[in-house]
């Protein structure tokens, strides 16, 4: 056997190559995503999993959309997915509607910082300050 080391060595090193997406379990490309983040200039450095978090995200922002889209084109007995069904579904959406409109989505009973209470003014005082 005249195998020389590059025979022994490419059969222990052979190994699939798999894309981060799908170790991601997800259909949006993080790889694309990532030279995004690069080209834009956003962050002079960011983590590894920044765009596979990203990438994450937009697969699950145009998921949700395209459900309720896909919902609403049915209900108007349509089988195709029109701008109109996506902008219905944005509006209907108060999540959507809010990141999209750049605010942040409300997070329903989440504790309200002890200093945040404080500075603001009960109800109870204000209603016996307006009947006055």
């Amino acid at each position: 056997c005249s195998g020389g080391p590059s025979e022994g060595s490419e059969a222990k090193t052979k190994k699939s190559r798999s894309s981060r997406s799908s170790r991601a379990g997800l259909l949006f490309p993080v790889s694309r995503v990532e030279r995004q983040l690069r080209r834009g200039h956003f962050a002079e450095r960011f983590g590894a999993r920044a765009p596979v978090y990203l990438a994450a995200v937009l697969q699950w922002v145009t998921h949700k959309a395209m459900d309720m889209a896909g919902k609403i084109s049915k209900k108007s007995k349509q089988q195709r997915i029109s701008p109109s069904h996506l902008q219905m579904a944005v509006r209907k959406s108060s999540v959507l509607k809010q990141l999209l409109r750049g605010g942040m989505p409300r997070r329903h009973g989440r504790a309200v910082p002890q200093s945040q209470r404080v500075a603001s003014p009960s109800r109870k005082k204000m209603t016996k300050s307006k009947k006055r």
